[in-house]
């Protein structure tokens, strides 16, 4: 259900949004988000989901330290990950000067600043997934970041009377981390009530080594599903690529079936 919602709110503010900023506008702001969602994801280097192969197994032989151990790695390590590639996208963006166009310089300079917000949203997910946690897991990502986008661009539009993609990004980067922040305090809540507080109890190779094989299948994946935006926006100006954009994610409306399955059916089979 939720990702019936998600579908409809996609396919409705991509309405709104285009209507609010125009085409070129609009271009600008899903190729720099799209690129932020990419290199957010593939910063967590498959924690994310690594998250759902062992807390299940964890929680069964009631190894409380271990959980414990395995919640606050991935958040971390997803983190400091994705501040990495962040720093070193704006070093890039710097570095290349009059190569970049000007008109995508401070909206990708925001959306790196994005990038430790939406790996760590991406952990979290996996860890309330892994606890059958459905709303929990879904609902900040899909549902509640999305609404909020849309909200502080429409409230923006109110009081500027119009938005650019800076604009609209900015209010997308506070959405991200007013929802990572809500998300991230109710996830160690619960964590909290279900495991006894301890030391932590490491086995960070072990992880590593079940963690690269994951990113290197679902990276691939993901890019396959969402890099084309970003080619078309190195080859195509900024109308182009809005247009394209809104066609695709209309064909990809029917990827929810198969993120619904998988989503409820990984934690069982871990």
């Amino acid at each position: 259900a939720i990702r019936v919602i998600s579908a409809a709110i996609a396919f409705v503010s991509q309405i709104i949004l285009a209507r609010l900023m125009g085409n070129f506008d609009y271009g600008v702001f899903v190729f720099v988000w799209v690129l932020a969602v990419i290199l957010g994801n593939l910063s967590c280097l498959g924690f994310h989901t690594a998250v759902i192969r062992f807390l299940p197994q964890y929680r069964a032989g009631g190894l409380s330290a271990d959980i414990h151990g395995l919640t606050w790695t991935a958040r971390v390590f997803s983190m400091l990950s994705a501040s990495i590639v962040g720093g070193i996208g704006i070093a890039t963006i710097v570095m290349l000067g009059d190569k970049v166009q000007d008109y995508y310089v401070a909206p990708l300079i925001i959306g790196a600043f994005a990038l430790p917000m939406i790996a760590l949203g991406d952990v979290l997910d996996g860890t309330s997934r892994a606890n059958n946690w459905p709303v929990l897991a879904l609902s900040p990502t899909y549902l509640i970041r999305p609404t909020l986008i849309l909200i502080f661009a429409a409230l923006a539009a109110l009081w500027f009377g119009g938005v650019d993609a800076r604009l609209v990004l900015i209010g997308a980067l506070v959405a991200t981390y007013l929802t990572t922040i809500g998300q991230l305090v109710l996830v160690r809540r619960r964590l909290g009530r279900l495991f006894e507080q301890g030391k932590l109890k490491l086995h960070f190779g072990t992880w590593v080594v079940v963690a690269l094989p994951i990113f290197l299948i679902e990276g691939f994946y993901f890019l396959l599903t969402n890099a084309d935006v970003i080619v078309v926006g190195f080859y195509l100006p900024p109308e182009r690529v809005a247009v394209y954009y809104a066609a695709a994610k209309i064909v990809a409306l029917v990827h929810f079936v198969y993120f619904g399955v998988k989503a409820a059916a990984a934690p069982r089979f871990s």
